[in-house]
């Protein structure tokens, strides 16, 4: 998998495989959940702003499927913007 191969590089850690992936490569099935800023948004929209660890965060975006790199980005977006309505399935 291109994850193994670019976290055996040194100096390549997770966080910079998977943003890697996601934005050099295309690979929207790619969610960098160690992104703090990212996490924090996932606990905002889906956890009433608890805190979350990367699995967790990685847990939630599994239901986006194929797109959870895509839903990442408008996460993001949304936070950028501060929208502020929760997800349906908020808990």
């Amino acid at each position: 998998m291109i994850l193994d191969n670019l976290c055996s590089l040194r100096g390549v850690g997770v966080w910079t495989a998977e943003f890697t992936a996601l934005r050099g490569l295309n690979r929207l099935d790619v969610f960098p959940a160690d992104d703090l800023g990212l996490r924090r948004l996932v606990a905002h929209y889906y956890c009433s702003e608890r805190t979350i660890t990367s699995a967790q965060a990685r847990g939630i975006a599994e239901q986006w499927g194929k797109w959870k790199g895509l839903a990442g980005y408008y996460l993001v977006v949304a936070g950028l913007l501060k929208i502020v309505t929760k997800a349906p399935n908020a808990s």
